[in-house]
């Protein structure tokens, strides 16, 4: 889970179903569901471009855009390595890094850093 505090707004990965729902805090109910990837693992916010970010261990990076806190629109599911069971943003530079553990199935150890690109 992962919170939009500004927004009051929580990020939460529901992976029996392969969605990430959106809760409103204040209402107490969930006033978006987006479809993720399988093997979704963790989900991060960037406060400062108002993004969502999930790993999912099949292979994606999920990026939903919220608008507002009312609207959120997946922007795309960004292929990555399988496995990549994490990640962590940077809010300053709104970087997003991820570790991988497998690259064309062969084993690694390797810290990739993905720069945020904006969108319409």
């Amino acid at each position: 889970m992962a919170l939009d505090a500004k927004g009051r707004r929580a990020f939460v990965l529901c992976n029996g179903n392969h969605v990430l729902t959106v809760f409103d805090l204040d209402a107490y109910r969930s006033i978006a569901s987006i479809p993720i990837p399988t093997g979704a693992d963790v989900v991060k916010f960037d406060s400062g471009l108002n993004r969502i970010y999930a790993a999912c261990a099949s292979g994606a990076i999920v990026v939903i855009q919220e608008d507002d806190p009312q609207h959120f629109r997946k922007l795309e599911d960004f292929p990555v390595e399988p496995k990549v069971h994490s990640l962590a943003v940077d809010v300053n530079t709104h970087r997003v890094y991820a570790p991988e553990q497998e690259e064309r199935s062969r084993p690694v150890s390797r810290m990739i850093v993905y720069e945020a690109i904006s969108r319409p």
